[in-house]
């Protein structure tokens, strides 16, 4: 689709089918709430139908992108507390055309290949740490371990990924858990 202006029916149902599962996912990545996340894609589909008219159809998926990342720090209310690496990370994503959205998940498949190559036990740690929001003291107990032991842990992952990936994706990677964080 090249063009938005005049955008049908049928080509909208097809965008709309080509794209919500993995806009979903990148709300949910920021959420972590199925029905918020659902809610957010939904209605920021409503707002593409209703301003189909004003958009360049080279940017319609970063319009999506961008859209649900905005309505994600809004509703996280994080946007003012990271915006320093938010700016570092996503201000090249405004610009996005369907190209630069295919090479943005396949550094998002590299991320995860490179936190696959972890230790078991290090991955464990971030998982506890990072996505499910524990603290230190948490996870120590959880795994019978120092909260020393923890931040060693955490340190060593962060230590092995700056070694394996450029800044862009170790900033990727600082977004991510940090806007996972509360």
């Amino acid at each position: 689709m090249k063009q938005a202006t005049g955008m049908t029916a049928s080509q909208f149902e097809q965008l709309f089918r080509d794209n919500y599962e993995r806009l979903y996912y990148h709300a949910y990545d920021f959420v972590h709430d199925t029905d918020v996340a659902k809610d957010m894609v939904s209605d920021v589909f409503v707002n593409l139908w209703q301003s189909r008219e004003r958009l360049d159809g080279n940017r319609v998926l970063s319009y999506l992108y961008v859209s649900v990342r905005n309505r994600c720090l809004d509703q996280l209310g994080s946007g003012k507390r990271f915006m320093p690496l938010l700016d570092g990370v996503l201000a090249e994503m405004e610009d996005f055309t369907d190209q630069n959205w295919e090479d943005y998940e396949a550094r998002i498949r590299r991320l995860r290949q490179e936190l696959g190559r972890l230790p078991e036990r290090a991955r464990h740690v971030l998982r506890l740490r990072f996505f499910e929001q524990k603290s230190n003291q948490e996870v120590a107990d959880l795994l019978d371990i120092t909260v020393d032991g923890v931040k060693k842990i955490v340190q060593r992952a962060f230590a092995q990924l700056r070694v394996s990936l450029d800044e862009k994706m170790l900033n990727l990677v600082l977004l991510l858990i940090l806007v996972s964080i509360d």
